[in-house]
């Protein structure tokens, strides 16, 4: 009965570690998780959706910037929320059902950001740079005057740096090849 009760324990021991490694570190393709299993999935499939816009400032030139799509409820709640860092050259377009005023706020940020509100034609109707993360008392929200369709959020101070201003042009689906 010991030796029974050794292995019981043994078994119990393997099985315990198991959960926690593959909890903690992802180690195999499986989830221990029963509900939302497949939403999970199509959420972090919709997160990895890369893609390239260009913006071409007063100067003439054109700034590449590789952006995550927020195109629908979820992921444009979501947004950059939690988020620690951004590349230089990164950022999240979210792309609206309608052209208009679209709120924003920077609720959950951990960065600063420049945030660039798009027409449905591609020019930059309005910036708002350096826009700080929400304190404790405090989150008011942002919203450009003239109608937009894409909303781009990138680094704080990115806009400034690069130059890009009101009445610049945006493309949108920039290949990553030549």
């Amino acid at each position: 009965m010991k030796t029974q009760l050794k292995l019981f324990l043994y078994i119990f021991f393997v099985i315990a570690l198991f959960y926690i490694l593959q909890t903690k570190y992802n180690i195999f393709d499986i989830s221990f998780e029963k509900l939302g299993k497949e939403e999970k999935i199509e959420e972090e499939e919709k997160r990895e959706t890369i893609d390239r816009v260009l913006i071409t400032n007063g100067d003439g030139n054109e700034i590449v910037i590789s952006v995550e799509i927020a195109d629908d409820d979820i992921s444009r709640a979501q947004g950059l929320s939690k988020r620690e860092s951004l590349g230089d050259y990164q950022g999240m377009l979210f792309t609206m059902e309608n052209e208009g005023k679209h709120f924003f706020w920077m609720k959950d940020m951990y960065i600063s950001l420049d945030i660039i509100y798009i027409s449905e034609s591609g020019e930059i109707v309005e910036i708002f740079e350096k826009e700080q993360p929400c304190s404790k008392d405090y989150c008011p929200t942002i919203s450009s005057i003239l109608p937009a369709l894409y909303i781009l959020e990138v680094n704080s101070g990115f806009c400034e740096e690069n130059r890009v201003e009101v009445g610049n042009t945006v493309s949108f689906g920039i290949s990553s090849e030549g």
